[in-house]
């Protein structure tokens, strides 16, 4: 039986803070001056525009860079704004963290136990928490001081996480400007149906979503694409692999995510042997296509956008594969591709080594959250300095 910490308190999250909603704002307070109103979409989203409200029925609702903000409807969320004066939409807590707690330290353990509160919410049609929900839900609490540590601690994981997304958005933006002046060099007459550049039919994978079991056959998910194809891939029965032995994977098919999450890539290593998920489609492409040639054609925001065009589905987004036969896809000299893939290589290795050290950081800070909010591990004094 796990002991707790000394001089760490049980306590509610009702009775660490005061939440404060939002502003239930209507179309006629919407307009182009004034502050910026934040709904859950603008938290979330620091490239969406938001409407603005120039008037004073909003005052108490004011927020500035330090507050804390936690979304308790649709999207369960908590994060510390810092992107100037704003006015806060109904479904939007402000927090404010009683005086014995760190606002910093508040945030991380919010977002720690999201998934939980998540378990507790209400609704059908959009779920969300109440503050009842927040009254029965009781967390550990360490002193003031040891609150600040833990807090510095996590914020320089998450800071050295957001420096290394920039360094990959950078990287990413110039192998664009390759791919862009590629592109647009291709004659028109060069692009094909998607479905005559491919071997095989174009086909998605295993309609499953459990049970898996240890030892079956490998199945690749989305989350898998730019990975390294190992070990934590989920395994279904032989029986039920039989049924989709259409989708079977080969070295060098090209896989493309075309339901939920669109547009992922990945290339079949040599040393797969299995299949793919439903969200997934396989592309077997004749000779005619150099298949790192199509990922790199694939991850170009030309094909990015045109892929979002085809997308339907209000619920959950999907490509289907009727459509994807149609996609037209280039096809210039191998050689010409080629040269492509042999121009943007370095930065697409840098691009992967820098993603790899983000997986690592947000591996490393997801452990050592739930060890250092917990007290399972303690920060002794000094240790964040």
């Amino acid at each position: 039986m796990n002991r707790r910490p000394v001089h760490w308190q049980d306590r509610t999250l009702e009775s660490l803070a005061t939440y404060l909603n939002g502003f239930s704002f209507k179309p006629r307070h919407w307009g182009d001056e004034g502050l910026p109103i934040i709904r859950i979409r603008e938290l979330l989203d620091e490239s969406v525009e938001p409407d603005s409200y120039n008037g004073v029925e909003a005052e108490a609702f004011k927020i500035n860079d330090g507050d804390l903000i936690f979304s308790w409807s649709a999207t369960l969320a908590a994060l510390i704004w810092n992107r100037g004066p704003a006015l806060l939409n109904q479904h939007l807590f402000k927090v404010t963290p009683s005086q014995d707690v760190d606002i910093r330290f508040l945030n991380h353990l919010l977002n720690a136990n999201l998934n939980a509160l998540a378990s507790r919410s209400h609704g059908t049609t959009m779920k969300h928490i109440t503050r009842g929900d927040l009254a029965s839900y009781s967390v550990l609490m360490p002193p003031l001081d040891e609150q600040r540590r833990i807090a510095e601690m996590l914020d320089s994981l998450d800071a050295e996480v957001r420096v290394t997304r920039k360094v990959v958005q950078k990287l990413k933006q110039a192998r664009e400007g390759v791919l862009s002046r590629f592109i647009q060099a291709i004659p028109h007459n060069s692009f094909r149906p998607l479905s005559d550049l491919c071997s095989a039919d174009i086909c998605y994978g295993i309609v499953q979503s459990g049970p898996y079991v240890p030892d079956g056959i490998p199945v690749l998910a989305i989350r898998d694409l730019q990975g390294d194809f190992e070990s934590s891939l989920h395994r279904t029965s032989p029986y039920i692999e039989r049924r989709y032995r259409r989708s079977r994977v080969s070295a060098g098919d090209v896989l493309l995510s075309i339901k939920g999450t669109i547009g992922r890539v990945g290339v079949v290593p040599g040393h797969y042997q299995g299949n793919i998920s439903r969200e997934i489609a396989r592309l077997r492409f004749t000779s005619a296509v150099d298949p790192s040639f199509a990922c790199q054609y694939l991850l170009s925001q030309q094909a990015q956008r045109r892929l979002d065009l085809a997308v339907v589905g209000t619920t959950r987004a999907e490509v289907s594969i009727h459509v994807l036969k149609r996609f037209e896809f280039p096809a210039p000299d191998v050689e010409v591709q080629r040269r492509l893939v042999s121009g943007t290589r370095k930065v697409n290795q840098q691009i992967n080594s820098e993603e790899k050290i983000i997986e690592k950081l947000q591996g490393l800070r997801q452990g050592l959250a739930m060890d250092l909010l917990t007290g399972r591990v303690r920060m002794p004094v000094g240790a964040a300095s």
